[in-house]
């Protein structure tokens, strides 16, 4: 969490809930594929997001808060107020 991207992250799928990978990348300005890319690698290792992968084609990903991702709700809020 100690990121500028993983505040971007979890601010938004608090707001949203659920988002895919493209809608996440749309909506946070000025960050790369490969760092968003990272970055929720890091936040699913660290177990604040979860993945979850639908077996279709094409693959559609989407990445939610956890329970202990929603913990830093108020804490990321704070950050950004």
């Amino acid at each position: 969490m100690g990121d500028r991207w993983s505040v971007y992250v979890v601010s938004l799928l608090d707001d949203e809930g659920t988002l895919r990978f493209s809608e996440l990348l749309q909506r946070i300005e000025g960050v790369s594929q490969r760092m968003l890319t990272v970055t929720l690698r890091g936040l699913e290792r660290d177990g604040l997001v979860r993945r979850t992968i639908y077996p279709q084609v094409p693959p559609r990903v989407e990445y939610a808060l956890t329970p202990l991702g929603g913990t830093l709700r108020r804490i990321v809020r704070d950050l950004i107020d």
